[in-house]
């Protein structure tokens, strides 16, 4: 089935957040994304964050975010692989689910902590880190725009 637009439908409790339909099966990547957005769910719940589940519905071969956190205003992807095609996918996913949200924060959420690469990658594209560290979740936000490459 292919949709003639985007639309976003609402995830229950206990509805999984993967597999994402449309996307191969990986079991691993499965796993940890969804081990990830469990736990970061629950950290934004616990810190009073107005949080919405959901899934942004394209094309069935394309993925979607996953999470928005109304509190900030940010849109969350998550990715558990942090090599340049996976960054590419992510970047790409992030930035057009973003255009069903009203002004939105765009935000990645890793699996582990990322190294300078991605974090300089995505801080270029405005793009927010976020990854679990010691029981909590740490973020490195992006440089202002237009600084010179």
């Amino acid at each position: 089935m292919t949709t003639d637009h985007s639309y976003l439908t609402y995830l229950g409790p206990s509805d999984p957040a993967r597999p994402q339909p449309g996307r191969v099966a990986d079991e691993d990547a499965d796993r940890l994304e969804s081990a990830v957005l469990t736990a970061y769910l629950a950290h934004l719940e616990a810190e009073g964050h107005q949080v919405v589940r959901h899934r942004v519905v394209t094309d069935p071969e394309l993925a979607s975010t996953d999470l928005f956190d109304a509190t900030t205003d940010e849109l969350v992807v998550a990715c558990h692989r942090t090599h340049y095609l996976a960054l590419i996918a992510a970047y790409g996913v992030v930035s057009d689910c973003a255009r069903l949200f009203s002004r939105p924060r765009r935000a990645v959420l890793l699996t582990t902590a990322p190294g300078t690469f991605v974090r300089d990658f995505l801080s270029y594209h405005q793009i927010i880190a976020i990854w679990p560290e010691n029981d909590a979740f740490a973020r490195a936000e992006p440089e202002r725009e237009g600084r010179e490459p």
